[in-house]
C-alpha cells in the first residue's frame, strides 16, 4: 500500500471546529481529501458535508456540493474522519461498513475517529486479509454485532503524520 501522509495539525483543526457539536453529544464527520505526490497519497483537505448527527452516528447528505468541491480542486478522497463524542477510539459496526466503502474504492483510504472523552485520536483501516471481504460481504445494516476474532479492523500502518503540511477546511454545512 501507498502511505497516506497525513497533516500533523487535522485532528486538533477538526476537533476545535467540531467542538459545538461534541459538547451536545453528536457525532460530526468530513471526508479526508487529496492528491497523490511523490508515490504518496498526500490528505490537504477536509470536507464537511451537510450532515445529521446522533450521539453514536453521523450521516452525509447533498454528496454532490463535496464532488463539486473535489472535482473544482482536483482533490481524490482518501478516507473520512469521525468524532466519538462520549466513547474511545474504534470503529463501530456502521463504521466498519463506512470504511468498507472506500477501502472498496481505494485500498489505502483511512478512517481517522477522534475520541473526544478519551482525548485519543487513531487511524484505522480493515485488515485486507478478513475484515475487508467479511464487512462487504455482511448485509446487516444499522449497528449489529460482529465477531471479534479474525480482526476484522486494525490501526493502519501505512500513515505517515507530517508536521510541514497545513490541513485545509471546508466546511459545506
Amino acid at each position: 500500500w501507498r502511505t497516506v501522509v497525513i497533516p500533523s495539525d487535522l485532528s486538533e483543526k477538526f476537533h476545535i471546529l467540531t467542538s459545538s457539536n461534541s459538547a451536545a453529544n453528536l457525532e460530526t464527520c468530513g471526508i479526508l481529501c487529496g492528491r497523490i505526490r511523490n508515490e504518496e497519497l498526500a490528505i490537504t483537505y477536509v470536507v464537511l458535508p451537510k450532515q445529521t448527527a446522533t450521539p453514536d452516528s453521523c450521516s452525509t447528505s447533498n454528496e454532490e456540493e463535496l464532488f463539486v468541491v473535489q472535482e473544482d480542486k482536483s482533490l481524490l478522497t482518501l478516507g473520512w474522519v469521525h468524532t466519538h463524542p462520549t466513547q474511545t477510539a474504534f470503529l463501530s459496526s456502521v463504521d466498519l461498513h463506512t470504511q468498507a466503502s472506500y477501502q472498496l474504492m481505494l485500498p489505502e483510504a483511512v478512517a481517522m475517529v477522534i475520541s473526544v472523552k478519551h482525548q485519543r485520536t487513531a487511524v484505522f483501516s480493515l485488515t485486507p486479509n478478513h475484515g475487508l471481504g467479511y464487512i462487504a460481504a455482511c448485509k446487516q445494516t444499522g449497528f449489529h454485532p460482529h465477531p471479534p476474532e479474525p480482526a476484522l479492523f486494525e490501526e493502519s500502518t501505512h500513515t505517515r503524520f507530517d508536521s510541514q503540511t497545513k490541513i485545509n477546511i471546508i466546511d459545506l454545512r
